[in-house]
């Protein structure tokens, strides 16, 4: 087994238990306010619009770890090998292999965080749409990540 992909799988759990705190502390704060309206987007107050950017924040960098870093990496350590595959591929062998639920909902929540990324501020019925998904799906992300983590932390020891 690569001492790479270990380290690098380690790496990457660690960030993303990182990031995952201040979601789950942003999502906290927030729970009143979900789900958002347009009115009360445009009236939010300074802190839970920092609150709203940290929760972003945080789930666009666990998105981007878990598919540059710990998902290639997880795929190396089950499959024994360091070379090159398409990430599609990754995800359909992970899937199969129990380490995702799904490949479909991988995407979904790939879609979720390009829409954040590239979020238009002319349209406010979509960012509070967008919003109210992300806070309404977090659970679901956050299985995701632990269902990937436990299936690959035996494998590290």
């Amino acid at each position: 087994m690569s001492e790479t992909a270990k380290a690098t799988a380690r790496s990457s759990i660690r960030e993303c238990e990182s990031h995952l705190k201040w979601i789950q502390r942003a999502r906290m704060a927030l729970r009143d306010r979900f789900p958002l309206g347009i009115d009360a987007m445009r009236t939010l107050e300074d802190r839970d619009v920092e609150l709203l950017d940290q929760m972003i924040y945080r789930f666009t960098k666990m998105q981007d770890s878990l598919a540059r870093r710990f998902l290639p990496s997880s795929y190396s350590l089950l499959e024994g090998s360091t070379d090159p595959v398409p990430f599609l591929d990754i995800l359909n062998r992970l899937a199969s292999l129990g380490v995702l639920p799904s490949v479909e909902l991988w995407q979904f929540f790939r879609n979720l965080r390009n829409n954040l990324a590239h979020d238009d501020p002319e349209s406010e019925e979509q960012t509070v749409a967008t919003l109210n998904q992300l806070n309404e799906r977090m659970p679901e992300f956050i299985a995701l990540f632990e269902t990937a983590r436990d299936a690959i932390s035996n494998r590290l020891e």
